[in-house]
């Protein structure tokens, strides 16, 4: 067992000169782990967490973890938690109120002491468990894998041993540690897997636990070479452009890994529709899918995605004396001769029949299942289409506004009006109208 912790350490160049951090709790895991830091030369500062769960027990734990530092001339830090009242404010299962607490408590003593690791003693059962959990959650690659030897500063050194070999090494060197009632409470899942599951399974298969420790190392190692894979193509696929990022997926669209790069671009982006999200490519240009923060378009073999905007819905009344807007757009309204009459072909300039009009004009946000006809076209188009036919960010149409008429719409305005509403030789007055840039 110390050889195999040893090595755990130096895998991450760390040994007994450094300042690493210990959590423990007094039980057998981690109080093993602290006698073989300290024959292996370590001498590591602990932390306690007292979470207030178990009454008396939990007070006699703290008092035995800190006769153990004392015994051992080591530095203790200890916090005690109303975990129950955290779960309840957070509205958190126990089990999730006390991991942050657990945590965040490590987090602010590594600030204080820049410690080079800190160890917990998460051993091989643990693993074993974890990914019989995440199995039969219908979990990812990445989950099923199990718990990481490394995460950042966190360190598990006995990942790669089996509770018996850690009893076995506590009895040798007549090692005391505490026994937490809870652990043979098989109410919770992870102790019905320990002492009902396993148990029968070994039965049937003795060396079962090996093997699920070499097949969980197996997917660990296969879920970092698919990690790695993935960095690389997002590296060469996806660019920014000021809050907007674009993936290129039209050489990779039918690669196997498709899926899971999505995942790995989108998933620290909020909750998704996955469906939605992995059927997008295949969708017409313009279409979307979003969540709560972003909104993911579909372009011409990429994606945009974008974060949303709120749009306030404009609905304003034009009357016929009106000559001057300033909200929501600056515009400048009136009536022409066809004298007066110089059409410019600027986006921002509309010239309409007047005697077509009808009075009071509304000016509105555009809305699903809008249609006009473009200048220039036979037949009406959804404008939706529209924006899909000019090529105009689908993230933009939010913020355009329609002209209307009598419940028909005259122009989309800043560019283009409806060809029904055109100047024609026989007009004989203009409705003009200029947006300010």
């Amino acid at each position: 067992m110390l050889q195999k912790i040893e090595e755990a350490l130096g895998r991450y160049d760390i040994d007994s000169r450094d300042r690493v951090l210990l959590a423990l709790s007094g039980g057998l895991d981690s109080v093993a782990l602290l006698h073989a830091l300290l024959r292996l030369g370590y001498q590591p500062d602990l932390a306690h967490c007292n979470f207030k769960l178990r009454g008396q027990a939990a007070d006699q734990d703290q008092a035995f973890c800190e006769e153990l530092a004392r015994r051992h001339h080591l530095k203790i830090a200890l916090r005690q938690f109303n975990t129950q009242a955290y779960a309840d404010e957070k509205a958190l299962s126990i089990q999730m109120a006390a991991r942050e607490l657990r945590y965040d408590f490590f987090e602010a003593l590594d600030e204080q002491s820049n410690y080079r690791a800190i160890l917990t003693a998460h051993h091989g059962d643990d693993q074993i468990e974890t990914v019989l959990f995440k199995l039969a959650r219908g979990s990812a690659l990445a989950a099923v894998a199990g718990i990481r030897e490394q995460r950042q500063k966190y360190l598990r050194p006995m990942l790669g041993i089996l509770s018996v070999e850690i009893e076995a090494f506590a009895r040798q060197h007549e090692i005391e540690w505490r026994e937490d009632a809870s652990n043979a409470d098989t109410k919770y899942l992870r102790n019905a897997y320990r002492h009902r599951l396993l148990p029968l399974w070994q039965e049937i298969q003795p060396d079962l636990k090996t093997k699920l420790l070499e097949s969980s190392r197996l997917l660990r190692e296969q879920d970092l070479a698919l990690d790695s894979l993935l960095e690389e193509v997002l590296e060469n696929k996806l660019r920014m452009e000021n809050d907007i990022e674009y993936l290129d997926w039209d050489t990779i669209c039918r690669k196997a890994y498709f899926p899971q790069l999505l995942f790995k671009w989108l998933a620290p982006k909020g909750a998704w529709d996955w469906q939605a999200v992995n059927q997008l490519w295949e969708a017409r240009k313009g279409r979307y899918t979003e969540n709560e923060a972003f909104r993911l378009y579909q372009g011409d073999g990429y994606y945009e995605l974008r974060p949303r905007e709120e749009v306030s819905k404009v609905t304003k009344e034009i009357k016929k004396e009106d000559r001057f807007l300033t909200e929501p757009l600056a515009m400048e309204l009136r009536f022409l001769s066809s004298e007066e009459l110089s059409i410019d072909g600027k986006p921002e300039h509309h010239y309409l029949d007047a005697e077509k009009l009808q009075f009071p004009l509304i000016l509105r946000t555009w809305e699903e299942g809008d249609r006009f006809q473009p200048l220039g076209m036979s037949g009406t188009k959804k404008l939706s289409d529209y924006w899909i036919d000019q090529k105009i960010a689908m993230a933009e149409k939010g913020k355009q506004l329609v002209l209307e008429s009598g419940g028909e719409i005259v122009a989309l305005i800043g560019h283009r009006i409806d060809h029904r509403f055109r100047v024609r030789n026989s007009t004989k007055t203009i409705y003009f109208v200029r947006l300010k840039k």
